[in-house]
């Protein structure tokens, strides 16, 4: 395991301490696309298991990505999480070792299968994806009667795009579409989220990749998303207040607040970055 863990992607998981902390969907906010997302999770069958979460910068998919893992209502066996970044977590050739030690903290069954694994063949570690993939993921959960039992997996991978190298994310979402495909009845459901970069939008686009995935888009000037973003500003406005006696109660003016409302659209990062300036 300190082998394993050595070659995966570290402060990668929805609770490391490098992303604390995380970014979450503003309570009362992103309900309507937590629902869909968290109802495709719990009854999504047969070949179509990934849901591609698909939008601009600064929209709020990490947020609704690490809500969705700490939600309530998520109904899973076990999850594990690979949330991107180029801030030091862009390193995609780590993915697979990344679920993989996920995984064997939490199954003890798939922990003593992968390391007979690896003791026979400790070159495993610096193996080719598709063989990681191979001898990790597919050979464990599909043809093992143990991990297999198993009812129902998350896999949550982030900010796609920010992994480095291009190929890399190609032959990752390859990998996962050809496993839904050819094992419908996996226990594996995936939940990918990344900006509409072209070499990925046209991957999706393949006729021999869409029988596997949905596609959730995450619109920047939706209705639900600016009405979202003005829940938030309105909430974060009263937190202010409440932090300072010298804030006018009226403050701000309606004229002031909707300037700001209309600048941010749905856009989260915007309205977040500015609340931060202005608290500060």
């Amino acid at each position: 395991m300190e082998k394993l863990l050595e070659k995966t992607i570290p402060g990668a998981e929805f609770d490391s301490s490098a992303r604390d902390p995380p970014p979450r969907c503003h309570p009362g906010t992103r309900l309507a696309i937590l629902d869909r997302c968290l109802y495709f999770i719990n009854h999504c069958d047969g070949t179509r298991k990934t849901r591609w979460v698909v939008g601009a910068a600064g929209v709020g998919k990490s947020a609704l990505l690490q809500s969705i893992i700490e939600s309530p209502k998520l109904v899973v066996s076990c999850h594990a999480s690979v949330f991107f970044s180029i801030n030091g977590r862009d390193d995609g050739t780590k993915a697979i070792v990344t679920i993989s030690y996920q995984l064997a903290v939490k199954s003890e069954p798939y922990r003593q299968l992968i390391e007979r694994e690896i003791t026979r063949d400790p070159s495993l570690l610096q193996s080719s994806m598709a063989k990681q993939f191979s001898k990790l993921i597919v050979e464990p959960f599909i043809h093992n009667p143990q991990p297999n039992s198993a009812n129902r997996i998350l896999i949550v991978v982030d900010g796609l795009d920010e992994c480095k190298d291009s190929r890399v994310q190609l032959e990752l979402l390859r990998l996962i579409s050809d496993l839904c495909i050819k094992y419908p009845s996996s226990p594996f459901v995936w939940l990918i989220a990344s900006r509409p970069e072209q070499h990925i939008t046209s991957l999706f686009s393949r006729a021999e990749v869409t029988p596997g995935y949905e596609k959730e888009e995450m619109p920047v000037n939706s209705n639900e998303a600016r009405a979202d973003v003005e829940r938030f500003l309105r909430s974060e406005f009263t937190e202010i207040k409440k932090a300072s006696d010298s804030v006018d109660p009226r403050w701000p003016d309606e004229r002031d607040f909707w300037k700001l409302a209309n600048a941010a659209g749905g856009l989260f990062a915007y309205a977040q970055t500015v609340i931060n300036y202005i608290s500060d």
